[in-house]
C-alpha cells in the first residue's frame, strides 16, 4: 500500500479530465491494489541533501515505459527505530496482531480490498494526528487543504510496524462552485526500521488513457529545501496537475493540486508557498 491508496476518489472528475480520482494502475508490492494519481502521493517526491542538510535525498523521476502512460518516482527515506514513536500509535502492533488473529478473507470475487496488515484512524487536526504518532521529526507545515488527516498503519503478523502513511485531501466538484477551483492531497510517509527497504517507488500510472504532457522540475525554497514536482496535462486537458515532493528530516511530504488550465500559476504558487513552510 501507498499514499495513492489514501488519495482514491480526491476529485469526482472523469480520466479525461485528468479527475485524480482517475484510476492509477501503478504497480506496487505483491498482492496490493495502487489507486490513482492523486494518490499519486505516489508520484514522484524526492528531495537532497541541500543547504542545512534539510532534505534527505534527491528523487529521480523516469517514464513508465511498459505500454501505458504515466511516470515512476523513486526516492530514499529514512528507517525510523520504532522506540522514536512515542505516541498513542503505541497501540498499533497488538491491534494488527489480533486483526491477523481474527482475520476472515472477502469473497473470492469480491471488489473490497480486506486485509488484516493495515490499521487506519482519522484525526480533525494536524496536532491531534502529530500527538498519536509521537515522533519528533514530523513538521507541520500545513496544507492548503482539509484539517481532516487520515492515517494508515501497515505492519506483520506479529506486529512489527513497517509504515505510516497521513493524508488530507480536498474534492473539487465542477457542478458545484462552493468546493472552489483547487483540488488535491497532502500526504506524508514515514517508514520504520521494520520496513524491508528506505526506497519509496511512486508514481502514477494512467493505464490505457493518455494524461497528456508530463514535465518535471524543481526549485529551491528561501531556506535551502528542495521541492521537486511534475506537471501532468498542462495546457492540453480540462483539469491539471501540479504534484510536489520535500524529503525533510528522513520524512517525505507531498503535495497534489489540480486545477484548470488557467489557474497555472496560481496552482505553482500555491506549492511554492508550501515549500517554503519547511
Amino acid at each position: 500500500m501507498n499514499e495513492l491508496d489514501f488519495l482514491e476518489g480526491i476529485n469526482e472528475l472523469s480520466p479525461e479530465s485528468l479527475s485524480v480520482s482517475a484510476p492509477a494502475k501503478a504497480k506496487s508490492r505483491p498482492g496490493m491494489k495502487r489507486w490513482i494519481a492523486v494518490a499519486a502521493a505516489a508520484v514522484l517526491v524526492f528531495g537532497c541533501v541541500t543547504a542545512g542538510a534539510v532534505s534527505y535525498s534527491k528523487g529521480r523521476f523516469s517514464p513508465i515505459t511498459s505500454g501505458t502512460h504515466g511516470f515512476n518516482a523513486d526516492f530514499e527515506i529514512k528507517r525510523f527505530p520504532w522506540d522514536e514513536f512515542k505516541g498513542g500509535i503505541t497501540e498499533a502492533p497488538d491491534i494488527i496482531i489480533d486483526q491477523y488473529a481474527t482475520f476472515t478473507p472477502a469473497p473470492a470475487l469480491s471488489s473490497v480490498m480486506v486485509t488484516p496488515g493495515y490499521y487506519f484512524k482519522r484525526f480533525l487536526s494536524f496536532k491531534e494526528m502529530a500527538d498519536y504518532i509521537g515522533l519528533d521529526e514530523l513538521k507541520n507545515v500545513g496544507s492548503p487543504f482539509s484539517e481532516d488527516y487520515s492515517v494508515g498503519i501497515s505492519g506483520d503478523s506479529a506486529g512489527n510496524i513497517g509504515s505510516i502513511y497521513i493524508t488530507t485531501r480536498h474534492v473539487v466538484n465542477p457542478g458545484d462552485p462552493s468546493t472552489g477551483r483547487f483540488g488535491g492531497a497532502m500526504s506524508i510517509t514515514i517508514y520504520t526500521e521494520n520496513s524491508e527497504s528506505s526506497t519509496v517507488r511512486s508514481g502514477g500510472d494512467w493505464g490505457d488513457y493518455d494524461p497528456g504532457k508530463i514535465e518535471y522540475d524543481e526549485f529551491i525554497t528561501s531556506k535551502g529545501v528542495l521541492c521537486q514536482y511534475a506537471e501532468v496535462g498542462v495546457s492540453d486537458r480540462e483539469r491539471a496537475v501540479v504534484s510536489g515532493y520535500v524529503v525533510d528530516s528522513g520524512i517525505l511530504y507531498s503535495l497534489w493540486i489540480n486545477f484548470s488550465p488557467e489557474d497555472h500559476d496560481e496552482a505553482l504558487q500555491m506549492l511554492k508557498e508550501w515549500a517554503e513552510r519547511f
